[in-house]
């Protein structure tokens, strides 16, 4: 069982629908919550009661490196990451801009991990003092089966989630817990706001506040796991 209260947590997409119902959450759980989005104008979305909102664009390793040090400066210990943000693209592989699948493969996989990997010392550290930590990722129900028309967003989210499973095996002996959230389908808006292609006709999805109680119950039990057929 993992305590929050107090805790500093850093929530990555705090102004997306999905991020937003996190972030409350944890809010109301008594976290400290340090918040990011990608813009000025997003940051406006993010819930009120956070201690800290910053801009970070995934799509930037310079915005990565950036905010990775500005957290660090802080001297503000970090006991958790939740990384809740993401771009989707629609179309065959013949179909797909290769520029497109590069930006899903560097916001879906490599922006978190080159910003996990700059917080862990930090997040070491602190579960040194504590005896615990956490990091979640959030990489869906396209990193267990393949969906047509979504070869590049799958390829991207099951990357996340290799690395989400090599990094809880490295994170084990610092107490610090891995966990990789594989929702399905979550009416979060982020379909018609696909950077290339159309989405296809899906069903009526999940809520995001229902979602998001399923991550951070996951997340206070220790989880390792949330499978889809978890939601």
């Amino acid at each position: 069982m993992v305590e929050l209260v107090s805790k500093n947590v850093l929530v990555v997409g705090a102004s997306g629908a999905l991020g937003n119902q996190i972030t409350q959450q944890l809010i109301a759980a008594g976290v400290n919550v340090l918040a990011t989005a990608s813009s000025v104008d997003s940051a406006e979305k993010i819930p009120a009661g956070v201690a800290l909102r910053l801009v970070l664009d995934l799509a930037n390793p310079a915005s990565i490196q950036g905010v990775a040090e500005h957290l660090l400066s802080l001297g503000t210990p970090i006991d958790g990451v939740v990384i809740a943000s993401g771009l989707v693209g629609f179309g065959s592989a013949l179909e797909t801009p290769t520029t497109d699948s590069g930006k899903l493969m560097m916001v879906n996989y490599q922006g978190p991990a080159m910003l996990i990997t700059g917080l862990l010392p930090s997040l070491i550290a602190r579960a040194a003092e504590t005896g615990s930590g956490f990091i979640t990722g959030i990489s869906g129900l396209v990193a267990e089966k393949a969906f047509l028309g979504m070869s590049a967003y799958s390829a991207s989210k099951s990357a996340f989630s290799s690395y989400l499973a090599g990094l809880g095996l490295e994170l084990r002996r610092h107490k610090i817990t891995v966990l990789d959230a594989r929702p399905g389908h979550t009416d979060t808006g982020l379909a018609g706001r696909a950077i290339f292609g159309s989405a296809p006709a899906f069903p009526a999805g999940m809520t995001a506040e229902h979602v998001a109680s399923v991550i951070v119950a996951g997340i206070i039990d220790g989880k390792r796991e949330l499978a889809s057929t978890d939601f």
